[in-house]
């Protein structure tokens, strides 16, 4: 399953309530980030994991929290998985009842030569040397690449040009390092999914509307 959303979208008050529900840890977490913008995607973010616990098991609280050696979160007691990854335009949210998953949300962006060097495999540079889009190019790498990284708990400390995805530069849908990949464009971002397996439901946009019926139990009229 993935969800998305559109932080612009939601108020400063409702993501305030939202705040209130998370875990502790989570809570003392995101009251520390100073960017405004940064704190309202990872609230979203977390809010957005709520979400869909609570319409996946229909339990009122999120299961206690466990962090890998590199900060990796997951559940302790749950066999669900989640992704979190957000831009300043999208907050998405990937779940896995088949393993661990790692989702990436980037903005469409064109890298300078020193930045494509440093982060695709020689490969991967020849591709993009000869893309018809070099931004949607570099961008389908990039996000294959972290989210790779994010379903193996590895982070960076991998080195993401090791990592090489030229074989297929141009499918939305394959399998490569013996899991599957998902990718997806919304409203200007590619956003890949990493798990063993991948659901077969297409994205789902979720409003502020559709949260505060789940979340505060907020019905119309």
């Amino acid at each position: 399953m993935l969800l998305y959303a559109d932080p612009a979208q939601f108020d400063a008050a409702f993501l305030k309530r939202v705040l209130v529900l998370l875990p502790q840890e989570k809570q003392s977490a995101i009251a520390k980030i100073r960017h405004l913008p940064a704190k309202t995607q990872s609230t979203l973010g977390w809010g957005l994991l709520l979400y869909a616990w609570r319409l996946k098991t229909g339990e009122q609280t999120l299961p206690p929290l466990g962090f890998s050696e590199r900060g990796k979160p997951f559940f302790k007691d749950a066999s669900l998985a989640f992704s979190i990854s957000h831009t300043d335009t999208l907050v998405c949210l990937a779940l896995s009842e088949t393993g661990d998953i790692g989702v990436d949300a980037q903005t469409l962006a064109t890298p300078s030569d020193r930045l494509a060097q440093r982060v695709l495999s020689v490969a991967e540079q020849a591709v993009l040397a000869a893309a018809d889009d070099p931004a949607l190019t570099f961008t389908r790498f990039w996000t294959q690449k972290e989210a790779l990284v994010k379903q193996t708990g590895e982070g960076i400390a991998r080195g993401l040009s090791t990592l090489d995805f030229a074989p297929w530069a141009k499918k939305d849908r394959f399998c490569a390092f013996g899991l599957a990949f998902g990718v997806e464009t919304i409203d200007g971002a590619v956003v890949t999914q990493c798990a063993p397996q991948l659901s077969s439901e297409p994205p789902r946009t979720v409003t502020q509307r559709q949260m505060e019926k789940v979340l505060f139990f907020e019905k119309d009229g």
